[in-house]
């Protein structure tokens, strides 16, 4: 008995071909834009709200959280803005922003 061989396809050889009319390829191509914009923004929120829960950010992100520059985190640092040296990095605390911040309201 003969043994079959084993046909490979290359990424590149279609495996089914679908026909569409333009109706059908507009509507498809309109329903997977809409899933595509639906899944980007549902993933840029989901990593904004992890950004937002982490109490603690490394020097650029918290940077970016205040609205300043990492210039002027450093200036904070040197005025006493506690910093938390976990895990070999500096770490800024949000809390401790806040209550820092608050020394200096009048």
């Amino acid at each position: 008995m003969e043994k079959l061989k084993r046909q490979t396809y290359h990424d590149t050889s279609p495996i089914i071909k679908v026909y569409l009319t333009d109706a059908q390829f507009k509507e498809l191509k309109q329903d997977l834009l809409d899933k595509f914009s639906i899944d980007l923004v549902n993933n840029l929120i989901d990593e904004r709200i992890q950004q937002e829960q982490a109490p603690y950010l490394k020097q650029k992100d918290f940077a970016k959280w205040i609205g300043e520059s990492v210039a002027t985190v450093n200036e904070l640092r040197a005025k006493g803005l506690p910093v938390s040296k976990a895990l070999n990095t500096d770490r800024y605390g949000k809390q401790s922003y806040i209550d820092f911040m608050k020394q200096y309201e009048r």
